[in-house]
């Protein structure tokens, strides 16, 4: 019976029946090979463990993995004596297949991530971890040793921290009575307790400062939101614009014709009950512009300047350039104008679909008035 192993990169298999494993800290990779018994040929992963240490690699890599640890566990603390910052427990030997684990007991002074717990303790604190080192079943330990400082307080923080201790005591102790003694000393030194006076001018002038101080924010606020809508509402009314005017064009009417014609729909409409457009009422004021003897090309130009956007600037550009060399490839070039505002429209679908779900300013700084005129009103109430 012969077996024969193939492989399509010849440099895998060495002697045929031989395949090269990755160093001890590399990784189990696998492999495609086409596997021949018998004649009979088919295609399998192979499955290849990295090579295992020696026995004397093994113990010079445990030495390695000690000596890496007790240089780095210190983390930015100075020396063991002194440790006031968290410690770094190392997690991952480099250039090792040495695993390492850690075992403590520290009374909750020291945290699994290093973090340390140092208000747990009043005097300097020596405490023990462990580091385990593991490799398939074989491990090492080494037992580090440090001292935890506790944290440095003032005079002030230990009093305060005395007076805690005493009136949680006695509030303990005074659980069943009607009155709760407070401490009448603490650290040595003498309290004395009082209530204190409830300023209600204050009350009053602090809400209604900040709302005087709210009042240039909101009308900004309102003027910034009206522009952001009439551009976003001339934005929405180009392609339809455009779209409108090129159908009367395409219809025999000239550029003052359409304009006119345009300007009287959307007169009928306000007559019933429709809403005001930005775009249009800029139309009937071109209108009246000309109605009053203004010249045509300025009275376009004078309506691209007002919209204040590019895109009404070039298409009154298109007409005033259609005033003075004629009309001769107007009704093309508002064609492809027409064409490519379809993106447009499409693109500001997407824009609306994105601010209706947005909450507007002006509910909240209302919300934020009745909430001061409330704490105003109680105030009034309790003097």
């Amino acid at each position: 019976m012969l077996i024969m192993l193939t492989s399509a990169e010849e440099n895998i298999l060495e002697n045929g029946y031989f395949i090269e494993r990755d160093k001890p800290e590399g990784s189990t990779r696998e492999e495609e090979l086409e596997v021949s018994i018998d004649g009979e040929e088919q295609e399998i992963m192979v499955g290849i463990p990295a090579r295992k240490y020696n026995d004397n690699e093994l113990e010079i890599k445990f030495k390695e993995a000690m000596e890496y640890t007790r240089k780095n566990y210190l983390g930015e603390n100075p020396s063991s004596e002194k440790v006031s910052k968290s410690l770094n427990l190392v997690s991952y030997i480099p250039d090792s297949a040495i695993n390492i684990s850690w075992e403590y007991d520290t009374g909750n002074i020291v945290n699994t991530d290093g973090t340390l717990e140092r208000s747990q303790i009043a005097e300097p604190a020596v405490v023990q971890i462990i580091a385990v080192f593991s490799y398939y079943g074989i491990e090492r330990t080494m037992p580090l040793e440090f001292t935890v400082l506790p944290i440095n307080k003032s005079n002030k923080e230990i009093i305060w921290d005395k007076w805690n201790e005493m009136f949680s005591e006695l509030s303990e102790l005074s659980g069943n009575k009607k009155f709760l003694q407070l401490p009448a000393e603490a650290g040595g030194k003498k309290v004395l307790y009082k209530v204190p006076e409830k300023n209600y001018i204050l009350l009053v002038i602090l809400p209604a400062l900040a709302i005087i101080a709210l009042i240039p924010v909101i009308t900004d606020s309102r003027l910034n939101e009206n522009i952001k809508q009439r551009e976003q509402e001339l934005r929405i009314d180009y392609p339809g614009f455009v779209e409108k005017f090129v159908l009367l064009i395409s219809a025999g009417l000239n550029c003052k014709g359409a304009w006119y014609r345009m300007a009287d729909e959307y007169k009928k409409k306000l007559q019933n009950g429709g809403k005001k457009r930005y775009l249009y009422e800029e139309m009937l004021l071109t209108e009246r512009h000309m109605e009053s003897g203004m010249n045509e090309a300025k009275a376009y130009e004078l309506f691209g300047r007002r919209t204040g956007l590019l895109k009404y600037m070039k298409f009154s550009t298109l007409l005033v350039q259609n005033l003075k060399k004629g009309s001769d490839g107007l009704l093309r070039i508002l064609e492809y104008e027409a064409a490519d505002v379809l993106k447009e429209r499409r693109e500001n679908a997407r824009i609306l679909g994105e601010q209706a779900g947005t909450k507007l300013l002006m509910p909240m700084v209302i919300m934020m008035a009745e909430v001061f005129a409330i704490i105003i009103y109680a105030a009034f109430q309790n003097m």
